[in-house]
């Protein structure tokens, strides 16, 4: 496999958890009995998140052992990797603010 369809996979895991950090509030109302479904999307969120970080280790790991990065692509992989990075980060904090909160009665 190519490394330019690899880089932009730990990306979209990490938008797939934003979406989910960003919704797991509505699912609570998504059963009227119990907070299945709101456990269910903070799990998602924490696990796309964490899926993101992962695989993005994975894939730096790769590009430094292949030694196959053209250093035209080096600012695209760097700017994808930042994105990635920044946008998971924000997923778990936001996530884990949300919980506190609703745990703590707000």
């Amino acid at each position: 496999m190519k490394m330019t369809t690899l880089v932009p996979i730990p990306l979209i895991t990490s938008i797939i958890g934003f979406i989910f950090s960003m919704l797991f509030q509505d699912m609570a109302y998504w059963s009227d009995e119990s907070m299945l479904w709101y456990w269910v999307g903070a799990s998602l969120s924490y696990t796309f998140s964490i899926l993101a970080i992962i695989l993005l280790l994975l894939v730096w790991i790769k590009i430094t052992r292949l030694n196959k990065i053209h250093s035209q692509l080096v600012i695209p992989y760097l700017i994808i990797s930042l994105i990635s990075i920044f946008i998971g980060f924000i997923s778990i904090v936001w996530t884990t603010f949300i919980i506190i909160a609703w745990q703590s009665g707000f």
